[in-house]
């Protein structure tokens, strides 16, 4: 499969207050204009790439481990979507108790205190975001997992919300790591995402828990590099 050049353009016309406001909240995140426009389009885009279930592979570590709680936990795990395959749909049937096919704060509760039980934190991951993580109470965690899926605010997740949400989140990560907004991303751009997420959690932590990092980006972007032509398109990583 041939990957996709970037050859179409998109003209929008905003009044200048918008522009304005626009440019400073992209300023804010960090990002050009081009750069945020190019996320939301690939944010909105993802539930048409990725058009099927990914199969299980293979897990690492920190793959099935519940969505942060807060933005500063998020961003802490950021890269666990380039790291597996992750079953989305066997781990959201797994916490549907009554096989009623929504998730509610009852079930995501008893999967919390389920996790929780099971989560060792290593000396090493003392006073480290991962402690903070698994410190929380399986009602805060639960509630941090609905409002990440819960796309129309009822207070439930649904199998579609679930999916969206964590494809929205690892299509996101793909734009952070795409830093020269080619379309793609590299050995060297995930290398460098990793050495940000690095700085968060130590080096002795990351071993003990056997989270990757950026010495396993060769590794990961050949697995993830589905048309051999050494990077990895949003599609192969949103699909993987």
């Amino acid at each position: 499969m041939r990957s996709e050049k970037k050859s179409e353009t998109l003209e929008i016309r905003v009044s200048h207050s918008e522009k304005s406001a626009f440019a400073a909240r992209a300023a804010q995140r960090g990002e050009s204009m081009s750069a945020a426009l190019r996320r939301l389009i690939a944010e909105d885009a993802v539930p048409l790439l990725a058009n099927k279930e990914a199969p299980m592979w293979r897990k690492f570590t920190i793959a099935g481990l519940p969505a942060a709680i807060t933005a500063f936990v998020l961003i802490a795990v950021s890269l666990a979507g380039a790291e597996a395959r992750t079953d989305f749909k066997g781990n959201f049937l797994s916490m549907d108790a009554n096989q009623d096919k929504i998730v509610d704060r009852p079930e995501m509760v008893r999967e919390m205190t389920r996790r929780i039980a099971k989560a060792h934190v290593p000396t090493a991951c003392l006073g480290t975001q991962w402690e903070v993580r698994w410190s929380a109470s399986p009602e805060v965690l639960a509630d941090g997992h609905i409002d990440f899926a819960d796309g129309n605010g009822d207070g439930i997740v649904t199998l579609k919300e679930f999916v969206a949400a964590h494809e929205r989140n690892r299509a996101n990560d793909f734009i952070l790591a795409d830093t020269d907004s080619s379309g793609f991303v590299t050995v060297e751009e995930l290398a460098a995402a990793y050495r940000v997420d690095e700085a968060k959690i130590n080096a002795e932590c990351r071993a003990a828990i056997g989270m990757q990092g950026a010495a396993e980006a060769p590794e990961i972007v050949e697995w993830l590099d589905t048309d051999r032509d050494g990077r990895v398109s949003l599609r192969e990583f949103v699909d993987h």
